[in-house]
This record gives structure tokens, sequence and C-alpha cells, in this order.
């Protein structure tokens, strides 16, 4: 999954959600299994056979999840910038319009 499919498939109402969940839906959508975690390394301890797809590695999970973070992060990061840089285009479309003159 592409970043922007991954940010439009898990964005909602508060913004860009991600975690474990996230992850394994991503790399294994709508597989069945039960995870274990252990300095900072995810292990499958059951996955259920009827699952489409083989299990991911523990690496796949820590990689995946680590892309997830890091789109996570740079939302937050660019958020303010992006707003601002809205309200810079409005005001000066405003100007442009003569909007400030009336």
């Amino acid at each position: 999954m592409n970043i922007e499919d991954t940010i439009n498939r898990f964005t909602n109402e508060n913004g860009f959600s991600w975690g474990i969940n996230t992850v394994m839906d991503s790399l294994r959508p709508g597989a069945i299994y039960s995870l274990s975690c252990s300095g900072g390394m995810f292990e499958i301890i059951h996955w259920d056979e009827n699952n489409e797809f083989p299990k991911p590695t523990p690496q796949e999970i820590r990689d995946e999840y680590i892309r997830q973070q890091t789109i996570a992060e740079c939302l937050h990061y660019f958020k303010p910038i992006k707003e601002k840089r809205g309200f810079i285009w409005d005001t000066m479309r405003k100007l442009q319009m003569g909007l400030f003159n009336k």
C-alpha cells in the first residue's frame, strides 16, 4: 500500500490513526491472528490457517510499524505549516480582490 492509500485508509475524524492493528491490516487485510511483543519486535503467536496470505515476518511487521509511525510524524509536523500557508494564500487572495479596502 502506498503512502497516500495508507493515509486515506487509516484516517478518521481524529486524523491519521495508526498502531499495530493498522499495521497488520495494511500487511494482511482481514487476517485472524494473535501477537506478542518483546524488545520492540512483534511476533505472531497464532495465525489462522484460513488466512489468505502467509503470516508476515517480525521484520515486515516492524518495518510497516516504523513506516506508519513516520507517516504520522510527518503529518503532525506539516499540519501547522499547511494551515499557515492556507492563511497566507487566503490573505493574499483577499488583498488582490480588494476585500480589505472596504
